[in-house]
């Protein structure tokens, strides 16, 4: 059975439904949903279930989001830690340089003189062999540090290169870490600047509105169908209840119908028994005898006559 709800769903409708009723107005009649046992519980699981979607997307973006977050504050840290290594070294280094100064004053020696310019010449030699070194040796100078070693170091020169050679870690430890350092910051920037495009967080608030707003609907629409559902079944029931009153009424008339026929045959019969009976007392049948099969005819006419008052009560029931 197809029945038309012509009813409009307004704000305060759908809140009616969200508090377990339905409100479903047509012909002047407001249908409660707890009349009709919309299944309220179904309906609550569904809005839960919508809300706890809506909450996973929420966290999971979260959560990716601060995956990130986590990672690009390691990385500060670790950029951090990087530098403070370096600084360190930085100034292992620039103490001893201050030491080697100290020891060329020791000597009594200028930078202009002989022993400190193959000084400077046997340092550049052992920068240029140093991991990401940009010194380089030309040919003539080779021959001459060749000539400084096979002839043999000076007191201040052994002592000097020996203060170099001890700072040789701390001078490739800086290095390291400058470049990793800078391939840090450059990981960073990248990183930063997807952070700024990143929109998850926001595109799963939306996600998960639409989840509840689609879930609102659905309640709606399960509230529609379930109250169409029990006004059809409503419906059926009277109609099936009205078919079995006419079906009695059509019955009982059925009965009378048959007892007024009855009735009228009987009465016909009478007649002819009352003509008879005049016809009788001009013969041999006495007047006493025919008065008295009027009268057990009448007596039949009687009953037939409460039988017809019942059935009519039984109609008036």
């Amino acid at each position: 059975m197809n029945i038309n709800l012509n009813t409009t769903f307004t704000n305060e409708n759908i809140k009616a439904v969200n508090n377990g009723q339905s409100v479903l107005k047509g012909q002047n009649n407001v249908i409660k949903g707890k009349t009709l046992n919309l299944g309220s519980n179904s309906l609550d699981e569904k809005k839960a279930q919508a809300k706890k979607d809506a909450m996973k997307l929420i966290r999971n973006a979260f959560e990716g989001d601060q995956k990130i977050s986590n990672e690009f504050n390691d990385k500060k840290r670790h950029v951090e830690e990087l530098i403070k290594d370096k600084g360190e070294a930085d100034k292992i280094m620039n103490d001893i340089e201050n030491e080697r100064k100290m020891l060329r004053d020791e000597y009594g020696l200028t930078e202009n003189s002989q022993e400190e310019k193959e000084l400077k010449l046997l340092e550049k030699d052992f920068r240029s062999g140093l991991p990401g070194s940009d010194v380089f040796l030309s040919e003539e100078e080779r021959k001459a540090v060749a000539e400084i070693k096979e002839r043999g170091f000076t007191e201040y020169q052994s002592r000097s290169m020996e203060k170099l050679d001890y700072a040789k870690n701390y001078i490739v430890k800086s290095y390291s870490n400058t470049l990793e350092i800078q391939d840090e910051n450059r990981s960073l920037g990248m990183m930063e600047r997807e952070m700024l495009k990143n929109t998850s967080m926001i595109d799963a608030k939306k996600e998960a509105k639409k989840l509840e707003e689609e879930a609102n609907e659905q309640v709606v629409t399960i509230a529609m169908d379930e109250a169409k559902d029990n006004i059809d079944s409503d419906i059926e029931e009277k109609k099936e209840e009205a078919e079995r009153i006419k079906e009695k009424k059509e019955e009982i008339e059925e009965r009378i119908d048959a007892s007024k026929k009855r009735r009228d045959e009987i009465e016909e019969f009478s007649e002819k028994i009352l003509e008879g009976a005049e016809s009788m007392s001009r013969t041999s049948k006495s007047v006493d005898e025919a008065q008295q099969e009027v009268k057990e005819m009448m007596t039949k006419m009687k009953m037939l006559d409460e039988d017809i008052k019942g059935i009519e009560v039984d109609d008036n029931r």
